[in-house]
């Protein structure tokens, strides 16, 4: 079983801990490639392109200046992405057999790095999926990435004992990958978290919760070793729970 995420816009690369192991991300040719065409933006094509304010542009102007750099740092990916969902999976609290496992069942898509294993080595970049970079195999980073990291995730989970693929990731990066491919030959479930709306009588999702909620569960599978749907059901953190009248054979709905 492996599971998707997104990535975030936040870096931090100062976070005090220590692994004692990396990886290299696998698509090497294609990452040096996006670096020349974001070292070749000016800043006010790097503005336009990614909707940044003058000092986000500076900040991440520099930092496309310095990818591939001598001594540009460099951070596990698990460790560097700061946001909702990572800050939510308490990552301090992981131990060695925790992080091994996922960067065996976890994945991480990234605009500029395609595909990320959690111990994979990263310098600190922006570059969304849905950036409007024009590039060799079309007008956006879909284009460029959509096949290739397709055909990761299917080779991936061949290997697999459960070849199924959980998403945790947005819409945003979820369409990166073909999933008529993917549900040919493999199972695909996507995750939804709805909060209880009294005056509507209704359930309904919220971003920020979701975001959160996307951590907890990541969590939860990376801690407790999770590789079967029926133990993925019994998630229960933060006072969400398993609603089976939601859910469905594609799609597992957890609400509170």
């Amino acid at each position: 079983m492996i599971t998707i995420i997104s990535p975030t816009t936040t870096m931090n690369f100062d976070k005090n801990i220590r692994l004692n192991k990396q990886s290299i991300p696998i698509f090497k040719d294609d990452i040096d490639y996006l670096i020349k065409l974001l070292k070749s933006l000016k800043k006010e094509e790097l503005s336009n392109l990614m909707n940044l304010s003058e000092d986000l542009t500076i900040l991440n102007h520099n930092r496309h200046k310095n990818l591939s750099t001598k001594n540009n740092p460099k951070c596990e990916s698990i460790l560097a992405f700061d946001g909702e969902v990572f800050n939510c999976m308490k990552i301090c609290e992981f131990t060695h057999e925790d992080f091994d496992f996922a960067n065996g069942n976890i994945r991480i898509l990234s605009g500029l790095y395609g595909i990320l294993k959690p111990l994979d080595l990263i310098e600190p970049y922006r570059l969304e999926m849905k950036s409007k970079l024009v590039n060799n195999r079309g007008d956006d980073l879909y284009k460029f990435w959509k096949d290739k990291i397709t055909q990761n995730i299917m080779n991936e989970l061949s290997t697999h004992k459960n070849k199924i693929l959980i998403n945790l990731a947005s819409s945003e990066y979820l369409k990166c990958i073909d999933l008529k491919s993917i549900k040919k030959d493999y199972t695909f479930i996507d995750i939804n978290f709805k909060e209880y709306n009294s005056s509507k009588d209704t359930y309904q999702t919220k971003g920020l919760y979701a975001k959160r909620a996307r951590g907890y569960m990541t969590s939860f599978i990376i801690r407790n070793k999770i590789d079967k749907i029926s133990d993925l059901k019994k998630f229960n953190i933060d006072g969400y729970s398993f609603n089976e009248n939601l859910s469905d054979d594609n799609k597992l709905v957890f609400t509170r």
